[in-house]
């Protein structure tokens, strides 16, 4: 049998990061169900600026962006989402490639509306 590679450790610091991102990404879904999308806006895009790994504030950002046919910055947050998954350490190789894959699908949906939008 191959022997797998050793898990990388976390760091104390990186456990209370991912613990406030999550915390975040919680409250954000929660602002976003009491329609309160500013502050839960300002949630998400925290979150994705700290390149957090979880799909969560990409797709929900997304979601709320395309729904205002803020077309720009919904395609800023998928191309941060490719980027950010595509280096993720925290994934398999194969679900890696699976989250990039759906990102650049979306990506390309989202080109695709935004060009038919502006015809």
């Amino acid at each position: 049998m191959p022997r797998r590679a050793a898990e990388p450790v976390e760091t104390l610091e990186e456990r209370w990061l991912l613990e406030a991102q999550t915390a975040r990404n919680l409250a954000g879904f929660a602002a976003e169900q009491a329609g309160n999308l500013e502050e839960a806006i300002a949630l998400y895009e925290r979150n994705v600026a700290e390149a957090v790994v979880g799909d969560l504030p990409y797709g929900r950002l997304v979601a709320i962006y395309e729904r205002r046919a803020a077309f720009d910055e919904a395609e800023r947050v998928l191309l941060r989402a490719i980027e950010v998954f595509a280096a993720s350490t925290r994934r398999t190789p194969s679900d890696r490639r699976a989250t990039v894959r759906v990102f650049k699908n979306r990506l390309a949906a989202l080109r695709k509306r935004r060009k038919s939008a502006e015809t």
